[in-house]
């Protein structure tokens, strides 16, 4: 009987102190993880963006506005825009500079800067292909005209 005693007293013991109950921003934070790897990028968004304003000056904070940035620039993102995201890292950068983190904020801003600068090349581009094709058929219309 001892012994069963014992038992149960050990596993609940251990029990309680391997399982964390997690509330407030940390949950909130935990489940915008969870929603993004589900790909619900809208509902991890507004987790992000709740901690962000609850508790501006807090470590979970700054974590939270780069992992919004992130999912502003995530390559299967439906709602991805790269003007918002450099936004997002920028204002980490301003808000928290001596974060483990702003080098990388630095680089994503680099990155997105150059992917929307060849985005506005390639357009320009595809306007002359248009252009050129456009005169080609003007001037082979004028060839056969003659």
């Amino acid at each position: 009987m001892r012994k069963l005693i014992l038992l149960i007293a050990i596993i609940c013991l251990s029990g309680c102190t391997t399982t964390k109950v997690m509330t407030g921003p940390e949950k909130q934070f935990q489940d915008a993880g969870i929603s993004a790897k589900e790909k619900r990028y809208k509902e991890a968004a507004a987790y992000y963006n709740k901690i962000v304003t609850d508790l501006p000056d807090s470590d979970l904070a700054a974590e939270a506005l780069f992992e919004l940035a992130l999912l502003n620039a995530h390559y299967d993102n439906p709602q991805r825009d790269y003007t918002r995201a450099s936004r997002s890292f920028a204002e980490f950068l301003k808000r928290y500079p001596d974060n483990r983190r702003a080098d990388e904020a630095r680089t994503w801003i680099s990155v997105l800067r150059t992917v929307q600068e060849l985005k506005k090349q390639n357009e320009h581009l595809n306007e002359s292909i248009e252009e050129l094709k456009q005169l080609d058929i003007r001037h082979e219309e004028k060839r056969i005209g003659k």
